[in-house]
């Protein structure tokens, strides 16, 4: 077995997982800044998992087909009860999605209407494998996108990732070191009533060894007692941010206090799941996930404020939904998804890509919407523009100049 995923395994098997870090994370955490020499900006992916329906969350409400695929889940026209909330005259963010308006008024978030790949598959499994892995179509893949990301960043024994989930998101799956945490909070050995012992037990395992599992022992250690020491951990939203009680909620707010707390975190990865896969009564899933999304994301550009400039923040999903409203008042798996980007360096206020259209002709295999920028090309648009990486991250794929996120 290589080294990298023993290492792994065995960090989970002798009991440091219980710390919450899902893998290893690293000693060096406060000098993260100083060693990673290609800048401090910070990507962070919010991946929404279940295919969350990209015409229902940023809506074609002046394309001449819309409302005639959408039936009764179709949202209405700015002006009217529940309406879109018009950016530009064509499109609307779900009105719950309305706190984001502040950000595209002010330039900072752009709308990618029309993102994908047709080797997705219609699979949540397969279409998040692919995305995740970055390499449609390819089940062998043996490491994750952001994980090749992060090896390319100068600092190599710095943990420079961190994922809000409940276990390793597969796009930092490989032999780079990611804290994987669901509360930084309990960020601790789980050994009540003897954690001093347990301590000392595995200390004494780990601190001798010379090889890569003495490291990771040392390592977490490390990353237990940083976190304890750094009071931007646990101190409040900042300038009136104001999170929704929801896991998107608390996991955006960790996210914005790891980032201020300076720890030299390069990317953060933050898991959402929730009634994405609207199969049916869409209208009233929506609502509810958007609502707690739209807040999460508005209160994290908030609290961090001037920090923002130095973020990018991209939210995105497997796939898409079908253009077409379904017999249940849902939708099904569909192929074209939209993505939002936002933060300091994001040229703002803009739809970007452009819009294949929902007429018959256009759609994909006649019945969802078509890509207009392979994931891949905005994904390595803006790996280059936060992490400087310039090489492809995509085996068997070489990515273009962007579509023009940054």
């Amino acid at each position: 077995m290589k080294a990298d995923l023993s290492r792994r395994l065995f960090l989970k098997g002798a009991g440091l997982a219980a710390v919450g870090v899902g893998f290893h994370p690293s000693s060096l955490l406060v000098r993260a800044a100083q060693a990673a020499g290609s800048g401090t900006q910070v990507l962070v992916q919010v991946f929404l998992r279940g295919g969350a329906d990209g015409l229902n969350q940023v809506v074609p409400f002046g394309d001449p087909d819309y409302y005639d695929l959408r039936g009764d889940i179709a949202l209405p026209r700015p002006g009217s009860a529940g309406a879109v909330v018009s950016l530009d005259g064509y499109f609307g963010l779900h009105p719950e999605l309305a706190p984001l308006l502040p950000l595209w008024q002010e330039r900072r978030l752009a709308i990618l209407p029309a993102v994908g790949n047709d080797s997705l598959s219609r699979s949540h499994f397969d279409a998040q494998d692919f995305m995740e892995s970055g390499t449609p179509g390819v089940k062998t893949t043996a490491d994750g996108w952001l994980d090749r990301g992060i090896a390319r960043i100068p600092g190599t024994e710095v943990t420079q990732a961190v994922a809000f989930a409940s276990i390793l998101p597969r796009s930092f799956l490989g032999g780079e070191p990611v804290l994987v945490a669901q509360d930084l909070a309990t960020f601790d050995l789980h050994a009540r009533n003897w954690r001093a012992e347990a301590e000392t037990l595995l200390r004494a395992m780990y601190e001798p060894r010379a090889d890569a599992f003495g490291q990771v022992g040392r390592e977490t250690f490390s990353a237990i007692q940083t976190l304890a020491d750094s009071p931007a951990i646990d101190a409040g939203p900042a300038n009136g941010a104001v999170y929704p009680a929801a896991v998107v909620g608390s996991s955006m707010r960790q996210a914005a206090a790891v980032i201020k707390a300076g720890l030299g975190t390069r990317c953060v990865f933050v898991n959402v799941t929730g009634g994405f896969d609207t199969h049916a009564n869409q209208l009233v899933a929506n609502t509810n996930d958007y609502r707690s999304l739209g807040a999460a994301l508005a209160a994290f550009a908030v609290d961090l404020g001037p920090r923002l400039d130095d973020v990018v923040v991209m939210v995105d999903t497997e796939f898409g939904r079908t253009a077409s409203v379904n017999g249940s008042a849902g939708t099904d798996h569909g192929a074209a998804h939209c993505m939002l980007a936002f933060g300091g360096r994001v040229r703002g206020g803009r739809m970007v890509g452009g819009w294949p259209g929902l007429s018959r002709n256009a759609l994909h295999e006649g019945r969802d919407l078509a890509f207009a920028v392979d994931y891949r090309d905005a994904f390595q648009e803006i790996a280059r523009g936060q992490l400087g990486v310039t090489d492809s991250l995509f085996p068997g794929y070489s990515p273009g100049p962007g579509p023009g996120i940054l």
